[in-house]
């Protein structure tokens, strides 16, 4: 199995700042969407959201998706495509939403959000 191409794109991103004021702990939302575009072609998104609630107040709601097209070398077989898009495209994704993260809400003037690094395995199939 080869890739032969990897796109990556930001699909959305949006902050409301809810000006709360102290410490707060977040409650993530980590998902992930898998399109086959056609035999050779995949693209994985992943998502990312944090939401103020009454039960997990949080100073601002904020969503980003970020999505990765692969396209894969024709003596590629589906297993071998499969296994790469379950951990190694989430790892060559996850850096890139995780600058982006962070670059908005220091952009925002906010306090930067810096995302951990997590396991992969917390992006859940949506």
């Amino acid at each position: 199995m080869k890739v032969l191409n990897t796109i990556i794109q930001t699909k959305k991103i949006s902050i409301m700042n809810h000006n709360l004021k102290g410490n707060f702990k977040m409650n993530p939302i980590y998902t992930k969407q898998l399109v086959k575009e056609d035999d050779y072609t995949y693209t994985l998104t992943l998502m990312f959201s944090v939401l103020n609630s009454e039960t997990h107040p949080f100073p601002i709601d904020l969503t980003a998706h970020m999505s990765a097209t692969f396209n894969f070398s024709e003596d590629s077989n589906e297993i071998d495509i499969e296994n790469f898009l379950q951990l190694p495209a989430v790892q060559i994704i996850y850096p890139h939403l995780r600058s982006l993260i962070s670059s908005v809400t220091a952009s925002a003037y906010l306090q930067p959000l810096l995302l951990p690094l997590i396991n992969p395995n917390l992006f859940h199939n949506i």
